[in-house]
């Protein structure tokens, strides 16, 4: 199912739960995830490669029968793993390294060289980022679906441009890759990016994009109020498929 058959459905929702209407509403940050969230779970269900099984009611019965007999054995290896951490932890067991932990950190690279659609196993595309912006809503022509920030926040929109294939169309369906986002500014303050019904939203843009096309795509995070000077730093996280990379942004 394509996300504008969604956009359609919330649309005509809209229109007789509260009347007609001359444009779509403005949104609050808050309003657009609960909305995406709703929306994601539609797309989910119809997307393909997602499998769902409708458990009856002697499944159920079962299950809850079996219960307390079931979780018997997690208990005891919950039990078994207690003792060994314990025993880790203690004065006289020996000291341990550290060193495995630090080498799942992710390696920040530089924007400069980064495809994101490669690092995160994304077929037949190329994402590169190119800005960002500070502003009160977005998009500001307030256009369609829009988000606005609380108040004493401000949202932080990050452009990409999205190109696909030089000789051919590609049928472009982010939202199936499931992308996970988060930027950190300053070293210090962290922030998700948002999951918004906006139509060139980065996580879940699906439309085709035609051979030798460039498409500007937005990934957008709810920060503190502060000015693009206020930036010293910005590294944006981002996980898809089990896999992750980090790029300084600025």
């Amino acid at each position: 199912m394509k996300k504008g058959k969604v956009l359609g459905l919330l649309a005509m929702s809209t229109v007789l739960l509260t009347g007609c209407v001359d444009s779509m509403p403005e949104l609050t940050a808050e309003q657009s995830e609960i909305i995406a969230e709703y929306a994601a779970g539609l797309l989910l269900k119809y997307s393909p490669r997602y499998n769902y099984k409708i458990v009856s009611e002697e499944e159920v019965a079962a299950a809850m029968a079996a219960g307390p007999e079931a979780s018997e054995p997690e208990t005891e290896t919950e039990r078994a793993e207690e003792m060994e951490t314990e025993s880790q932890s203690s004065p006289d067991a020996p000291e341990t390294e550290t060193q495995p932990e630090s080498q799942e950190t992710t390696a920040v690279q530089l924007v400069a060289e980064l495809d994101f659609a490669a690092e995160l196993g994304i077929d037949d595309l190329i994402v590169r980022y190119q800005s960002f912006e500070l502003c009160d809503s977005y998009p500001q022509d307030n256009s369609g679906f829009s988000v606005s920030a609380a108040q004493g926040k401000k949202l932080l929109v990050m452009h990409f441009d999205l190109e696909g294939l030089p000789e051919e169309d590609v049928d472009c369906n982010l939202f199936d890759y499931d992308i996970k986002m988060r930027v950190t500014i300053n070293d210090t303050a962290s922030a998700a990016v948002l999951s918004t019904l906006i139509p060139n939203d980065l996580a879940s843009y699906m439309e085709v994009v035609h051979a030798g096309e460039i498409v500007d795509v937005v990934a957008v995070a709810e920060i503190d109020d502060m000015t693009e000077a206020d930036i010293q730093s910005l590294v944006l996280q981002a996980s898809a498929g089990g896999q992750t990379c980090a790029a300084r942004l600025k």
